[in-house]
């Protein structure tokens, strides 16, 4: 509604300084009412865009411009919406190590068949089919309405809601809870001064409907892109600005997510650094998202539609083309190479990418 009023104004603007339409005119006077909408968000931490609605669009974006059955090579499932693992052996095949992060995951949440899992944030599912192939009974939660018809195309459940409200129905019904990869979006770039303790704040919330939500004895595993090192030049910041709009939410700092894991009871049974392997699934596999080329080919009237839709409905439509252009979900894990990040790189890298495996003490 922001965007359709702020496009509307321009126009009514256009047609009483010229009296008639002037694409020049509209498009400088949109331009400068954007910079300003932003600006007065970035810096004072005035917010009008709606931060679920920015999210949703970017994994919308994804399912028109990834390839079709994106993941699966030859009817097997080879890689996800996020890393592989490969344990230090990046020889391993896309299979083999998209199959050590499951069964890392399902191992340490304890998961066995008959129990329950709640996946947040489930992208396409194909971790909730790993799970239901083992006999776990499985229910995904998304923003993405595209996301939502693939999982159902799959066999399986998933509602289109933000796991950062409570649902009374869930309350202690599930063994296990796994988010991975979407906390990042939970919270929002609030103004310089205060966007860590917004992030506090989403966090704390995020873990106290979690914590509701697990039966006796549950777990839950949270993988996390982290923000990385601590002086930033301005090209970061240009790729910094560009992944929050694109995505819609914001990088937090290991300390801040470890003082709302314990301040909602829970202990941190493990963290662990797995920034290299997400980088080298996007080297290694050239149609995984992080670095891959749109496959024009399929579809390519419904890729066009879709940039007409961005244009009547997505303010950040040219976000996302920045993101794609620019290679920035490569550069802020490190930059594109051929080989393997070093651990320097890592401690250099814009983002990090962690896992948590966290419970409460006694149960």
């Amino acid at each position: 509604m922001v965007y359709i009023s702020l496009v509307l104004f321009c126009l009514v603007f256009s047609f009483l300084v010229t009296s008639s339409f002037n694409l020049l005119l509209f498009l400088v006077t949109y331009l400068v009412l954007f910079i300003l909408i932003e600006s007065l968000e970035i810096i004072l931490g005035w917010k009008l865009w709606s931060q679920q609605e920015r999210t949703s669009e970017c994994y919308d974006w994804f399912s028109h411009y990834l390839k079709k059955d994106y993941g699966i090579v030859n009817g097997k499932l080879e890689y996800d919406l996020s890393e592989s693992i490969y344990r230090g052996d990046y020889t391993l095949s896309n299979e083999q190590s998209l199959l050590n992060k499951y069964n890392l995951i399902f191992e340490s949440l304890h998961l066995s068949k008959g129990k329950r899992l709640l996946d947040c944030g489930c992208g396409t599912g194909t971790w909730m089919l790993f799970c239901k192939n083992k006999g776990v009974e499985v229910v995904g939660l998304t923003l993405s309405i595209e996301q939502q018809k693939i999982i159902a195309e799959k066999g399986m459940t998933a509602y289109v809601k933000d796991y950062r409200i409570l649902d009374p129905s869930f309350i202690q019904q599930f063994d296990a809870i796994s988010v991975l990869g979407s906390t990042e979006h939970i919270s929002h770039y609030n103004g310089i001064k205060n966007a860590n303790i917004t992030s506090y704040h989403a966090y704390l919330s995020l873990f106290n409907v979690l914590k509701q939500y697990l039966k006796p004895d549950g777990k839950i595993l949270l993988t996390v892109l982290v923000q990385g090192k601590k002086e930033l030049t301005l090209l970061d910041r240009a790729h910094a600005y560009i992944l929050i709009r694109h995505y819609g939410g914001y990088y937090s700092t290991v300390p801040i997510i470890q003082k709302a894991i314990t301040e909602n009871g829970f202990q941190i049974d493990s963290m662990e650094d797995y920034s290299k392997d997400y980088h080298w699934i996007s080297v290694k596999e050239p149609e995984h998202f992080g670095h891959w080329w749109i496959p024009w080919h399929e579809g390519p009237l419904d890729k066009i539609a879709y940039i007409f839709k961005g244009l009547c409905t997505d303010p950040f439509l040219i976000h996302r083309w920045l993101y794609y252009g620019m290679d920035s979900w490569m550069y802020h894990l490190g930059g594109y190479q051929k080989t393997p990040l070093t651990d320097d790189q890592v401690k250099g890298a814009l983002s990090n990418l962690k896992y948590f495996v966290i419970s409460l003490p006694g149960s």
